[in-house]
């Protein structure tokens, strides 16, 4: 029996990430190779959820956007800064990033032309999460995308 999953064993690399990140900020280049329209980039940067939506998503019963997000055409949308959840992806508005469910995550953020990959291999369960097991996954992501986006670089 075949099992179709969008998510579900996919692996990459961090060249991959890399590569995909620099799609958004070089307006849908990579070293002057065109990957993405402008139009498609605009649609995949620009929010498709209504307030609702944006306010009942949950992955695995918990809330995914928090306020501060809004999600494009396969990733998340910052749309205001100040409430967006650093583990979603935080920067400027406009920045756009993932979190992966196995503990991979990253952003790009056009506006200061800075790209952010964590990766972890660590799925944890929300049993696990209740404990404050695998927490420190999460609090590592926020400190590292605190420090990356330090006003006084």
């Amino acid at each position: 029996m075949d099992y179709v999953s969008g998510g579900q064993g996919l692996w990459s690399t961090l060249d991959d990430y890399l590569a995909f990140a620099r799609i958004f900020l070089g307006a849908g280049a990579v070293d002057g190779v065109r990957i993405l329209r402008p139009e498609t980039l605009a649609s995949m940067t620009s929010n498709c959820l209504t307030e609702q939506q944006r306010a009942t998503a949950e992955v695995g019963g918990m809330p995914l956007f928090r306020g501060g997000h809004g999600f494009g055409m396969g990733v998340a949308v910052v749309l205001d800064p100040k409430k967006a959840e650093p583990t979603v992806c935080g920067g400027r508005e406009g920045a756009v990033g993932w979190p992966g469910g196995f503990g991979g995550w990253w952003r790009a953020d056009a506006d200061d032309d800075s790209v952010l990959i964590f990766l972890a291999h660590n799925m944890v369960e929300r049993d696990q999460l209740s404990r404050g097991i695998g927490l420190g996954v999460y609090e590592a992501i926020t400190r590292f995308q605190a420090l990356a986006s330090a006003d006084d670089r």
